[in-house]
């Protein structure tokens, strides 16, 4: 195959394609617009029908008034031959004939039109029942679509929901985060303002025990109140005896 054969053919692909796709788009209006060309084609044929069955009522009741016509002449015919007025029977077997050759052709007409109003009875029966059934079928079809966009804008909308809860999600996190840092740069900033006073320093020599831990009240009563303790230098000297 040449490259422009293989070119044109991929033309008409994506042309095909894109019918394809079109007619895909508009499915539920094209079906809905061939029911009711078909619908359309139902009432004219029910009409045309119509019309043959008038047709065939006129004929079978010019049918019926020629033979009950052909019964009576034939009655005055044979009155007539009984009477002797031959002429007047000659005339009425002349009518006969005439009648009978009407009755022939309308039964034959009778005869060819009757089954074709029957066959076209039965294929608008038919045809009502089809697009009965169409019909439904397209209430499904359209009712299951409608679903469908349902169910599809709720995936989208749910897709949508966890795509946002994940992106707040991770803003939560990046926020602990970002609250972790400040706090540990508050205490940071903190432990070197500390050192830079000397307050640290006191604080390490307190926890190991040394230095000039400042005593209680209750504390030095005790140190007074012991035997022998440093209270007794506290005690004033008593006066001496003037002599006299």
């Amino acid at each position: 195959m040449s490259t422009w054969s293989k070119i044109f053919t991929a033309i008409r692909g994506g042309v095909n394609e894109a019918a394809e796709s079109v007619a895909d788009n508009q499915a539920m209006r094209i079906l809905d617009q061939e029911i009711r060309d078909a619908e359309q084609s139902l009432r004219q044929a029910r009409s045309d029908l119509a019309g043959i069955m008038a047709s065939n009522k006129s004929v079978a009741r010019r049918l019926e008034e020629n033979r009950a016509k052909e019964t009576k002449d034939s009655d005055s015919a044979r009155s007539a031959v009984s009477a002797g007025r031959m002429d007047l029977a000659q005339g009425l077997a002349q009518r006969i004939a005439t009648i009978r050759s009407e009755v022939q052709r309308d039964q034959e007409e009778l005869d060819r039109l009757l089954p074709r109003q029957q066959q076209m009875l039965r294929t608008i029966q038919d045809t009502e029942a089809r697009i009965t059934q169409m019909k439904r079928e397209v209430e499904n079809v359209k009712a299951n679509e409608s679903l469908l966009k349902a169910q599809s804008a709720i995936a989208h909308s749910q897709s949508g929901i966890n795509t946002r809860l994940g992106s707040a999600v991770e803003s939560l996190e990046r926020i602990k985060k970002r609250q972790e840092m400040t706090a540990g740069r508050i205490e940071a900033g903190a432990e070197l303002a500390a050192l830079e006073n000397g307050n640290d320093l006191d604080r390490q020599l307190r926890e190991a025990g040394i230095g000039g831990s400042s005593q209680s009240a209750d504390d030095i009563l005790k140190q007074l109140m012991a035997p022998g303790g440093s209270g007794e230098q506290l005690l004033l000297p008593a006066p001496s005896a003037k002599a006299y």
